[in-house]
């Protein structure tokens, strides 16, 4: 009996040895045939988009036409015509300078040229009878010689009389002093009743309003790209930000380029002109300069978070038709806000990881949301 029980727990262990093994195999097997879910990633599309591939400057507000009003003549100002700070047109009474003086002037030389007129004719005359007379031989030559000199000193004088009539009416004129263009007049630099000349130096400013010169340093090397690809003045336009970082609402247009670069910065001074109706621009403004292609150009760009580097290169993580993970080796481009340019590897259409790029392998099976489908999310939106 004792070794019949034996034999019967030695069966008992066996089969629940056996059972444990079964059971044991049983989850392996169903391990093996449990495979893990495919990664979630999100992924967005390689687009062609229009570029105006805009380049910004720093650059300073010039006048067109600058002015210095200056006195031509000596004397006492007699009137300052103007308001300063105020805007002009051409012809304008700036100054009036005493006149009186100068009226005398004019006087005196009316009638130094009515004297010498009065000489001329006397010499003409004695002129007249002398070679008369010496037709008959009854004047000798000397008085003939004599008579004709007496008449070319009477016209030469004649000529330096009506000179000095017509220095003295300039020289009248210049007391009264005109804007000589359309402008804005500055500060004036000295007061009615001061004694002003030519050595006196700038009596006020005059500086043209609308439009005005925009100039702006450009990079040698950036000049040398846009010629190379054929590219002038004429593919371009100008706008310019104010200081208070608001856009100006005129457009410019670049009509000047210097001949020679700075030797100190390797760049060229580039000149546009803008327009200035409501005078916002003031000349020796600084502006920010941007400098935008007329007709934008198509450029295949992606998100810049899809972009990854190796010792290799750049590259990104496509996602194919089959869900299915591969490298593709790009060459990239110009930065564009968000979107970086892509110049070869990828064509409009491609899907580009942008996010989970660390938890997926190539040849991996992937499950990709679109990540314009998520910002449309209320989830997103919200904030929740």
């Amino acid at each position: 009996m004792i070794v019949r029980s034996y034999l019967d727990f030695r069966v008992v262990v066996l089969v629940g040895f056996a059972a444990f093994l079964l059971q044991g195999c049983g989850e392996d097997r169903q391990k093996a045939n449990t495979s893990p879910p495919p990664v979630a990633v999100v992924v967005s599309p390689a687009a062609l988009m229009d570029l105006n591939n805009g380049r910004t400057f720093v650059g300073r507000v010039e006048a067109i036409d600058k002015v210095q009003i200056r006195a031509r003549v000596q004397g006492f100002l007699q009137q300052r015509l103007f308001s300063e700070g105020a805007e002009v047109k051409k012809g304008h009474i700036l100054y009036k300078i005493e006149a009186e003086p100068f009226e005398l002037a004019v006087q005196q030389a009316e009638a130094n040229v009515a004297s010498a007129e009065a000489g001329l004719t006397l010499a003409q005359q004695t002129f007249d009878r002398t070679k008369e007379l010496a037709s008959r031989a009854t004047a000798s030559q000397a008085s003939l010689d004599q008579a004709q000199s007496t008449l070319a000193q009477a016209k030469s004088n004649l000529r330096a009389r009506e000179a000095d009539l017509q220095t003295a009416k300039l020289n009248l004129g210049y007391t009264t002093i005109e804007a000589p263009m359309d402008g804005r007049v500055g500060r004036s630099a000295y007061s009615v009743g001061n004694l002003v000349g030519p050595d006196s130096g700038q009596l006020a400013l005059l500086v043209a309003q609308d439009p005005v010169y925009v100039s702006f340093p450009v990079p040698q090397w950036l000049l040398i790209q846009v010629r190379r690809a054929g590219r002038g003045p004429d593919s371009v336009y100008v706008k310019l930000k104010l200081s208070d970082g608001t856009e100006y609402d005129q457009r410019g247009a670049i009509e000047f380029t210097e001949v020679q670069s700075t030797a100190s910065t390797d760049s060229i001074l580039v000149r546009a002109k803008v327009p200035n109706p409501d005078r916002l621009l003031v000349d020796q403004q600084l502006v920010s300069v941007d400098v935008i292609r007329k007709e934008p150009e198509k450029k295949l760009v992606i998100s810049q978070a899809a972009l990854l580097l190796d010792q290799q290169g750049s590259y990104v993580l496509a996602v194919d038709g089959e869900s299915k993970v591969a490298i593709k080796r790009i060459e990239v481009g110009e930065q564009n806000g968000t979107s970086i340019v892509v110049k070869a590897g990828l064509k409009a259409g491609d899907k580009v990881i942008v996010s989970g790029h660390q938890k997926v392998r190539p040849g991996a099976v992937v499950t990709a949301t679109m990540a314009e489908e998520l910002n449309k999310s209320p989830a997103i939106q919200h904030g929740n």
